[in-house]
């Protein structure tokens, strides 16, 4: 053999052998290539991990407030109906009194009229009576001497300014 085709076979398998390394110095560009894409992927999903704790964590907190809130908007609530129904009590014992108060002044039959219908709007309602209404709404029906009338002859502005009433026994 001749050396020119020994050094053209030499040449072609380090030519061959060139090429092949060229195409796996390639493949190892590739691979890094694709090393640093999924570096910057694990670091971006490490973020989002770190993001999604942290917006957890808010959720948790925002989910206490919430309670929270619910909590003292409950209590509230509750305060604002007992005040609504302390106030309602009052209004109505109130009307109540005034009812009773005028109702003294009227006949027998409309005091007892009175004293039932007070008593059965008290207890449809749930009221507690203070112990001096209670008192005044059981003595209406009590048997009450007749009111005297008294008539005044001539102006009341003459007889007050005289100072003194006498009477005159005819």
């Amino acid at each position: 053999m001749d050396f020119a085709e020994m050094t053209n076979g030499a040449r072609r398998g380090l030519e061959n052998q060139r090429d092949r390394l060229t195409e796996q110095m390639q493949q190892i560009a590739d691979y890094l290539q694709l090393m640093d894409c999924m570096d910057e992927i694990l670091a971006d999903n490490k973020r989002m991990q770190e993001d999604v704790e942290s917006l957890q964590q808010q959720l948790a907190d925002e989910k206490k407030r919430n309670a929270d809130l619910e909590m003292k908007l409950a209590e509230m609530g509750k305060l604002s109906a007992g005040v609504a129904m302390k106030a309602s009590e009052e209004a109505m014992l109130k009307a109540l009194r005034t009812y009773v108060n005028r109702s003294k002044r009227k006949t027998l039959d409309k005091r007892a009229f009175a004293k039932t219908a007070t008593l059965e709007i008290a207890n449809a309602n749930g009221l507690m009576l203070p112990e001096d209404l209670a008192t005044a709404i059981d003595s209406l029906d009590d048997e009450q001497a007749e009111p005297k009338t008294v008539t005044v002859n001539g102006n009341y502005n003459d007889i007050h300014d005289n100072g003194g009433v006498t009477l005159n026994r005819k």
